[in-house]
């Protein structure tokens, strides 16, 4: 028997996840592939975990850009909204009963 490298390929990889996963370990529909036909992305479209932090801390030019940032976001309709919004979260106002 003559076998594709496609199928060679996938009967490897379903060998290695057999062992690697119990035998009582949920499928669904006998699916365990969470791959499917895209790969992952291979990196963060946000960056590495941390790395805006680290510049916030260690860069000034980028504190004060996200500062002036801020003060302009605070200054436009939805930045008014959203600190309003976020002020009446932090300190709730007892609601009146209606009559």
């Amino acid at each position: 028997m003559k076998y594709s490298p496609q199928d060679l390929r996938q009967g490897m990889t379903l060998r290695n996840e057999a062992q690697q996963t119990p035998a009582n370990f949920g499928t669904i529909d006998g699916a365990s592939d969470t791959q499917g036909n895209m790969p992952q992305p291979k990196s963060r479209m946000a960056g590495q975990v941390g790395e805006r932090v680290r510049d916030l801390m260690t860069n000034p030019e980028e504190q004060a850009r996200t500062q002036q940032w801020m003060g302009r976001f605070g200054m436009s309709n939805e930045g008014m909204q959203f600190n309003q919004a976020r002020m009446m979260m932090a300190n709730p106002q007892p609601q009146e009963p209606q009559a």
